[in-house]
Order: C-alpha cells, then sequence, then structure tokens
C-alpha cells in the first residue's frame, strides 16, 4: 500500500510539472506573439508615427539596413520621404519599435533637456564595447558625469594649445612619407591606413605619453586595429550577431584573429598602465612632460587616483575611438580635395600665405583661417565620419506630444541634419564651405551640426579633433595637391560604426610650389 501510495504520488508529482512546464511553454509563446506580431500594429502608442512598412515580418528593417551598402541607410531616404516629421517610426529585430530622430526641436529634447531619460541601448553597447572597451563612451548616468567631470581639466583650451606642436610634428612626418611615395612609387597613397597611422601616433603621445611611431614603421597596435576595424564580411556579420546571442566561443578563423586582436591590445595597454603607475609611485614620471609640457591622459589618471582597470578602460577607448574617427574624417576631406580642385586651391593659398609668415602656427593663427574653418565644417556636414548615436529610453518619456515608451529604442544620426533640406536647402548634396557665409536660423543652431553629437554627453574630445584636423590640412594641402583615383559612389563597409570606405581610398599626390 505504501509502495502504491508512493508511485501514485511521483505520477501527481510529474502530472503537476508537466502542467506547470505546459502553462509557461504556453505563456511564453502567446507572449511573443503578442510582443512581434500583435503589439507593434494594433496597440504601440507609435503605430500611427510616419514610417516605413515593407520589413521583414520578423525582423523588421533589419535586413534592409545590412543589404543598404550604407550604414545611412535606409534611414536617410526615410529622412527624404518625411523631411518634416519629428520622429520615423520603424520596426527593428523581432519588430520592436524604434524611432529615428530627425528634427531639430526633437534633436535638442532627446540629446539635451532629456538626455538622462536615455541610455545606449543594451545591443550597442556590446557592439561598442567590444573594440572601444567601457569607458567614458560607453558609461551612462551618475557614472558618466563623475568621468566627465574629472576628464574636462585635461580636454581644456589650456592644455590643448600645448599639444599643437605634436600635431603640426606629426603633420611634417606624414609629409616627409607622401615625398617618399611621390619619389618612390609615383604618388599613389591610400589613404585610410595612413591617416591611422598618423592619429593613433598622436593619440599615442596624448593618451598614452608615448612614441609609437607608426608612420616610420607599424607597431602591433597599429595591425591589431586593423584587425579590429577592417574586418571582413563574416566578421561584420559576426558582431552583430554577437550583439544578440554570444557567439564568439566559435572556434573558427575570423573569431580567433578578432580576439587575438583584441586581447592584443588590452595586454599591450594594460603593461604600459602598470609600468605609468610605479613610474609615478617611484618618481620617474616628470620626464613624461618634456615634449609637451602637458599631462597625457594616462599620467592625469593616475595622479587622479583612478583604480588600474578603470584607467584601463579609458586607455582602451581613446586609443581607438580617439584616432579612428579622426582618421576617418581625414580621409573623406582629402577624397574631397581631389574632387574639388577649386576648393582645394583656395584652401592651399589660406594655408600657404600663413606658412609664409608664421611657419610654425598656434592654436590662434588656425583658428584664424577663414576658409578653413568653413572647409572643416563643411566636410563635417557634408560626410560625417560617426554614423550614429544610438539611445533607448530607460523611462517612459513625453517628447513634442509623443509618448515614448520606456524601452524603444530612438536613433539619432548626423546625416539625418545635415542633409536634411529644410535645414540647409535644397543644394543640401552638394558640397559647398561658402554655404556657411549665408547663416540661417536653423543652420545658427548648434544642434544642426551633429557630428560631434550635443548636449551633455558631447563628444569630449571635439575641440582636439577639429584642432587638430586644421595643424593636419594646413601642413598637406599647403604642399600637396591630390588626384581623385576613385569616382563615382564609393563602396563603405555595412554594418559600420563609421563612415568607412572598402577600398581605403586611393589618391595620387603631387608636390606643389
Amino acid at each position: 500500500m505504501d509502495i502504491s501510495t508512493s508511485i501514485v504520488q511521483r505520477i501527481i508529482n510529474l502530472e503537476f510539472i508537466a502542467i506547470l512546464l505546459g502553462a509557461y511553454i504556453s505563456y511564453w509563446t502567446l507572449s511573443k506573439v503578442y510582443a512581434i506580431f500583435i503589439y507593434p500594429y494594433y496597440v504601440s502608442p507609435l503605430r500611427n508615427l510616419p514610417g516605413p512598412k515593407d520589413g521583414h515580418f520578423l525582423l523588421g528593417q533589419a535586413i534592409n539596413e545590412f543589404t543598404s551598402g550604407n550604414p545611412n541607410e535606409p534611414f536617410t531616404s526615410w529622412m527624404q520621404k518625411w523631411p518634416t516629421a519629428h520622429f520615423i517610426r520603424y520596426l527593428t529585430y523581432f519588430n520592436a519599435d524604434a524611432l529615428l530622430v530627425t528634427s531639430l526641436a526633437a534633436q535638442k529634447e532627446v540629446l539635451g533637456k532629456h538626455c538622462y531619460s536615455f541610455a545606449k541601448p543594451t545591443v550597442y553597447f556590446k557592439l561598442a564595447s567590444e573594440i572601444v572597451g567601457a569607458g567614458l563612451g560607453t558609461a551612462e548616468g551618475q557614472e558618466h558625469k563623475e568621468q566627465r567631470k574629472v576628464l574636462n581639466g585635461l580636454f581644456s583650451l589650456i592644455n590643448l594649445k600645448k599639444y599643437i606642436p605634436v600635431f603640426r610634428r606629426k603633420s611634417r612626418e606624414l609629409v616627409a612619407l607622401f615625398d617618399k611615395a611621390i619619389d618612390e612609387d609615383d604618388g599613389y597613397i591610400t589613404l585610410t591606413p595612413t591617416f591611422s597611422k598618423l592619429t593613433l601616433d598622436i593619440m599615442g603621445v596624448f593618451a598614452l605619453g608615448i612614441e609609437l611611431n607608426n608612420l616610420d614603421s607599424p607597431t602591433v597596435f597599429e595591425h591589431c586595429y586593423k584587425e579590429l576595424f577592417e574586418q571582413p564580411v563574416a566578421g561584420q556579420i559576426l558582431i552583430a550577431i554577437n550583439a544578440f546571442f554570444p557567439i564568439r566561443w566559435l572556434p573558427i578563423k575570423v573569431n580567433r584573429d578578432f580576439l587575438h586582436a583584441k586581447e592584443t591590445v588590452r595586454s599591450q595597454l594594460r603593461t604600459i598602465v602598470k609600468e605609468r603607475i610605479a613610474d609615478i609611485r617611484e618618481g620617474r614620471a616628470s620626464v613624461r612632460k618634456s615634449a609637451t609640457e602637458a599631462d597625457d591622459l594616462l599620467t592625469y589618471l593616475v595622479r587622479e587616483k583612478w583604480k588600474e582597470d578603470e584607467i584601463l578602460e579609458q586607455m582602451i577607448t581613446f586609443t581607438a575611438a580617439g584616432h579612428e574617427t579622426t582618421a576617418i574624417h581625414l580621409v573623406w576631406a582629402t577624397h574631397i580635395l581631389s574632387a574639388h580642385p577649386d576648393v582645394a586651391a583656395r584652401l592651399r593659398k589660406e594655408a600657404q600665405d600663413l606658412l609664409a609668415t608664421t611657419p610654425n602656427p598656434g592654436y590662434h593663427e588656425l583658428e584664424s583661417l577663414p576658409y578653413m574653418e568653413k572647409f572643416s565644417k563643411e566636410v563635417s556636414r557634408f560626410i560625417s565620419s560617426a554614423v550614429l548615436i544610438p539611445r533607448q529610453a530607460v523611462e517612459d518619456v513625453t517628447i513634442l506630444g509623443v509618448f515614448i515608451p520606456k524601452g524603444t529604442i530612438v536613433m539619432t544620426m548626423p546625416a539625418m541634419f545635415h542633409h536634411n533640406p529644410t535645414i540647409w536647402g535644397e543644394d543640401c548634396g552638394e558640397f559647398n564651405p561658402d554655404r556657411w557665409d549665408r547663416i540661417s536660423e536653423k543652420i545658427a543652431d548648434p544642434y544642426a551640426l551633429a557630428a560631434f553629437s550635443q548636449g551633455p554627453r558631447m563628444c569630449i574630445g571635439r575641440a582636439m579633433a577639429v584642432t587638430q584636423f586644421k595643424a593636419i590640412m594646413v601642413e598637406l594641402v599647403s604642399r600637396f595637391e591630390f588626384e581623385c583615383l576613385e569616382t563615382g559612389r564609393i563602396e563603405l563597409m555595412n554594418p559600420n560604426l563609421l563612415l568607412r570606405p572598402k577600398s581605403g581610398l586611393k589618391v595620387r599626390a603631387r608636390r606643389v610650389s
């Protein structure tokens, strides 16, 4: 009798577990059906906003994004279809709601007034942090405020001015490299790897306080960053998938190459951080200021008593993001000069006139060049190297009468403002530095030029990047003219967080008198 009772009890328990499991599976299935196929189309408070209707039944617009061949598409096409909308609503993976910000008014609310109602989406955090670490760029909320407060001192104008001799010296090393290419290879230059070496050398001095000398002989840093930023198609796809499902454990070559490059950079930087901490503790760090009379980022953070792991993440962030974004900006600027000889001639005359009277221009001399200022702004507007600033609502928020539920992806993209005819006029698709002579009320709005973002989370290195760009351009355009070797549509790496040309972009340099 006891045995029979025990068996019956076990059967009842198994039946109960089966019922619970069945109920859970049913609930999970119904909740997913509701979230994917009912809520987006019949319940979402965003469903009546303008937006595309041609998405995949399960992946929304993700397939259109991946097959567009351009990280700015199909978003730019949507903006051109609905140029006066504050937001364009579209569906992303599993038909989750997403909003594209397309008006200056909405941009101000998202990046300014309500900036801390949004944070980086987990997916994009995983995408970015694989390469740029968990430093200032990925910090949120109070952590971001505290990090930014400490770092602001290093990026002050006073400190920036001390680095201009470094910009100038490295630019002249690049001039020597171009001269060598003219003498030995008829002036043929591939821009992306060349400018990446230059800006990585500058970041070596600014962030690490060391000379990397990639322009002379590429270092392990240059090799590894090339592996990380120039992923093959399979690598780009894996980066995107890994943001949703961890697949870095798969034993395939593209994973092994990526992880080796990533870990090598991290290991090299950790060694440098450890050595600097020891130098400062033992009083050997004073020599670090000899080149610039300014603290480098690493020395600055060690003296601020940051922990080793915290410093390491900042080093990863600034060496990666700090050099590659500026490098791509220089690539497009040089390509534009090769395609617009009239612009190049005007810029060259201004640069040569400056160097004739001031061979070693400082900050104020660089800032006093009117055409260079217009050229710099127009390059940023016409073809911003940064593609997107993804955010996600961390709370319910209402902006311009639009209720945005917690969890909604909100995408801000510089191209949506830089190529919007309601802001820049019908000629916004043309490169024209002189448009900055006729500034309308909308163009005068700081949010109209969004290459460095705006608001409390604006790029902390904006002033440094702009001054560095001008210093490099003065040296290059005064000495060389560039022949465009790639015309028509330039193939881009997609998906990508930067507007990066696939080919590296080639030009032919010639000396000018």
